[in-house]
């Protein structure tokens, strides 16, 4: 693989274990392509339940469920997004499910995680996952497949404790970048939050937050800052 082939596959879909405070723990999953398909579904549940003789009645809010999200995306065993080398898709699987289904010894169910894509960073638990076999070679052995995975969406009390010491939002930050920070995730080490990423780009006047120059250093101020 080239370094061209390497820059491209650190930008790519992650799913990484974690502890269950969310903190990044042992290898992750690094996608060789990124999802074909990306969907996130909030549910907000309400009592609708009418009375004896009432025909209907306003809704009464109960609670806002955690998100789920569903990607979908390809494992290649041809070569063709590696420079001809050839990763066996079953090799894939196996890695695959090591991350997201296998039962750890230590703590006796499957690996808490943290799927990263782009801006989206989610800390999260698998429900499921289906792999779609969709090409041969001669002997039968698959070289290309598709997984679609569900994910629900989880929040560790104890990482909120932890960060608040470690990274108070109402202190001034200075961050030194290194190559491959992305300003979301950035953003979501100093606040545990990444939606404020653009505002942090606004501070700093960076016009391209998806290409951010290695060795610069990014201030991350208070969140009641304006």
């Amino acid at each position: 693989m080239d370094a061209k082939s390497a820059v491209k596959l650190a930008f790519n879909l992650k799913i990484i274990p974690t502890t269950k405070d969310g903190i990044p723990f042992g290898v992750p999953f690094l996608a060789m392509f990124n999802p074909e398909s990306f969907s996130v579904k909030e549910k907000v549940c309400w009592n609708t339940e009418a009375a004896p003789s009432q025909q209907g009645k306003d809704p009464v809010y109960l609670k806002t469920g955690p998100r789920t999200f569903t990607m979908e995306f390809t494992l290649d065993g041809t070569g063709v997004n590696t420079n001809g080398v050839k990763i066996p898709v079953t090799l894939q699987v196996a890695l695959f499910r090591a991350v997201t289904t296998n039962v750890m010894g230590a703590i006796h169910r499957p690996m808490y995680l943290m799927v990263q894509y782009g801006t989206f960073i989610n800390i999260c638990v698998m429900n499921s996952s289906s792999v779609n076999y969709t090409m041969f070679d001669m002997f039968g052995l698959p070289i290309r497949a598709k997984i679609t995975a569900e994910f629900t969406e989880r929040t560790p009390r104890t990482l909120d404790k932890i960060l608040s010491m470690l990274s108070s939002p109402d202190l001034t930050h200075r961050v030194t970048v290194k190559e491959y920070d992305l300003l979301p995730y950035l953003t979501y080490q100093t606040y545990n939050n990444q939606n404020y990423y653009l505002q942090v780009a606004r501070v700093n006047r960076i016009k391209n937050f998806r290409k951010l120059k290695a060795g610069t250093t990014i201030v991350f101020p208070p969140i009641g800052d304006k």
